[in-house]
Formats: structure tokens, sequence, C-alpha cells
């Protein structure tokens, strides 16, 4: 994260065309080869996306007929390469979808997170220095919450946790994630903390702004959450 940064600099307008809010979730990574089937998002994925996208929508709008944010629907191929890291690096605000697999399962998980960690998060024009969620801009979300302990990379960003909501829901979307939430009929739990991620989504937004990057392609790019894996 920058620090001392210029009024002018913070200033900058955004990429109309990039997302706000980029989902990063797991599913197995395409063959090396290319063949096979194409790995696409679970029906569940796509309905924590929609939903908020849906929140994010009404709480900042949007251009006709573009979403505010980005979710890898089908994985595979150079297209989807290019496609997915001008996502991860013109974002503003990167959700991760905690869960075992996430973090040991999937060499693009931690690409995608490597990716969106090296830009630089700057406050706009008279608001304060990004600080605690705000100072990565990565908003780790419980999807199914893994058994061990986090890896260090992931566990140096603070996890969200709601606010303003009651104990026992809060408690809940701990032990079960949003995932377990859905899975166990908990509707009402599982919407009002999809509707804080969204209003965090916002805030993060309107207070900072995350300056773009651009690779060419992963080499280089972490595979692992472990710190110096590759």
């Amino acid at each position: 994260m920058a620090q001392d940064v210029s009024v002018a600099e913070a200033a900058e307008p955004d990429d109309p065309a990039a997302p706000v809010f980029f989902v990063s979730y797991w599913r197995p990574d395409p063959p090396a080869s290319g063949a096979g089937p194409p790995r696409e998002a679970n029906r569940f994925v796509r309905r924590f996306f929609d939903d908020l996208t849906e929140d994010v929508d009404n709480l900042i709008g949007s251009l006709p007929g573009r979403h505010p944010g980005f979710l890898d629907v089908v994985r595979g191929g150079e297209l989807w390469e290019k496609r997915l890291l001008h996502a991860a690096g013109t974002c503003q605000v990167f959700v991760s979808l905690l869960s075992g697999p996430y973090l040991a399962g999937s060499a693009w998980c931690a690409r995608e997170w490597d990716l969106f960690s090296r830009r630089r998060v700057v406050p706009r024009p008279g608001r304060a220095e990004p600080t605690g969620h705000d100072a990565s801009a990565i908003v780790p979300v419980l999807w199914a919450p893994p058994a061990g302990p986090l890896p260090p990379a992931v566990a140096d960003v603070p996890l969200f946790v709601p606010g303003r909501l009651r104990d026992d829901f809060r408690a809940d979307y701990r032990a079960e994630g949003l995932l377990g939430l859905l899975r166990t009929g908990k509707e009402p739990i599982y919407q009002a903390v999809v509707w804080r991620i969204a209003q965090h989504v916002e805030r993060i937004r309107r207070h900072h702004r995350v300056e773009p990057l651009h690779l060419p392609g992963p080499a280089g790019l972490r595979t692992t959450f472990e710190r110096g894996g590759r």
C-alpha cells in the first residue's frame, strides 16, 4: 500500500469499464493441456454473485447493460487468462470466498490474490489513509470455513465479519460460512451478511482507489498462499 500519495494521483479517474468488485472462488484449475470440459461456477457461487451484484447495484448504480462485479464463469484458455488478469488488475475490491480448497487446491486462487495485493490502495481526495480491510481492499469472506489455520498471506488481512447484526447471526456465519447458511436453510442470515458485504464494498470504493496493474500473463505470480511460495 502506498503512503504519501498526492491528491493529484489519488484523483485520477476510475476506468469506467473496470468492475467494482471481483469474486475469487475455488474450483478445479483447468488441465495444463487445455483438454477436458469447461470448469463452470457452481450454482451457489452464482447465487452469491447475483445477490451481491444486486445489492451493490442498489447502493452505487451501474451503467445500463453492465454489471458492477466480475465472476470468472468458465475457466480455461489464453483469452480466459487475459480477461481474468485484466479484471483482477483493474477492479476496486477483491472479494475472496475462503474455504479449504480455495487455500490449498488451486494455483489460480493464489494468483488472483497475489495480483490484486500488489496494487496500491490510495485515499480519494479528502479521505483518510486506508486502514484495516481498506488497507488492502481485500475482503476475505467465509464461504466454507477452513478447518486449520489460515496461511500467512491470508491471515495478514482482516477476515470480514459483519457488524450491526445480531450476535447469533454473526455466530452462525462464523460457524457455517455463507455456503453453510444456504445449505442449512438460514436464508435470512445469508441475506443479511451479503447486504453487509455489499455495504462494505461500496464504502471501500467510495473512500479509496486501487491503482490498476496490467500484467501480460500469469508468470511471476504466486501459486500458493504460503510466504515465499511459488
